[in-house]
């Protein structure tokens, strides 16, 4: 389970997260908001790399040595040097000092649904494949919770749809994070919706906090989507009042 607790980041003299506190558990929890939300400072907190206020912990360890069991991919994916998508996963999980890293990323791959690809070359992927790589290095690092920050932006259709159904499974037994500006596709699939400005605007189920009437609070545009399970979603950004 991750933890936030009166969560307060400061950039300089602007405050870009204040007093933002949730829970998350086994589960997809969908995290929404308009540009300059706040929402990858969230992750970057999380995974302890700008100081803050308050307090976070996964499963009890609140210490920066909560990040060995988080997995991260991040908005946009550094391909740094060559390196084929076995290299891609098993190089930064042995650099954690995992003493099972080969067997750790092999996992990851088989989940990831990529284990035929292991022997490619990253930068000949898909935009889907390579997300789906940069997951399994995720799982193969951390694993028990992961943060994905907009993993279907900049993907073609058939990706998102692959992107979620990997999705889809993972959350079963872990905890999932993620962060998306388009709402319709990843409301289905969410078990939770934080909607963040700053501040925590709405948290909980789907139903609850994917209304028009909240939506409307920190969008200035809200296009209305109704989902198969009538939820109504922001579609577009169009940034905060």
């Amino acid at each position: 389970m991750l933890t936030v607790e009166g969560l307060e980041v400061r950039l300089g003299s602007k405050v870009v997260l204040e007093g933002v506190t949730f829970t998350a558990g086994r589960g997809l929890l969908l995290i929404a908001g308009p540009n300059g939300a706040g929402k990858s400072t969230l992750f970057k907190a999380v995974l302890n790399l700008l100081p803050y206020r308050g307090k976070i912990c996964v499963d009890g360890v609140c210490g920066p040595e909560r990040v060995r069991h988080i997995g991260y991919v991040p908005q946009r994916i550094q391909i740094e040097a060559p390196a084929t998508v076995w290299e891609f996963v098993y190089i930064p999980t042995r650099l954690r000092g995992a003493r099972d890293a080969a067997e750790r990323a092999r996992e990851a791959l088989k989940l990831a649904g990529i284990s035929e690809l292991r022997d490619r070359p990253v930068a000949a992927l898909s935009g889907g494949q390579l997300q789906r790589a940069a997951v399994a290095r995720a799982l193969a690092t951390g694993g028990e919770v992961l943060l994905l920050d907009e993993p279907l932006s900049n993907i073609d259709p058939q990706g998102r749809i692959e992107i979620l159904s990997l999705l889809s499974e993972l959350k079963r037994e872990r905890v999932v994070l993620m962060t998306s500006h388009e709402l319709t596709l990843p409301s289905d699939l969410a078990d939770r919706v934080l909607l963040l400005n700053r501040r925590v605007v709405a948290f909980g189920a789907p139903g609850e906090v994917l209304r028009e009437e909240v939506l409307r609070r920190i969008y200035r545009y809200v296009r209305i989507a109704r989902t198969p399970e009538g939820l109504v979603c922001a579609t577009e950004d169009y940034g905060a009042h």
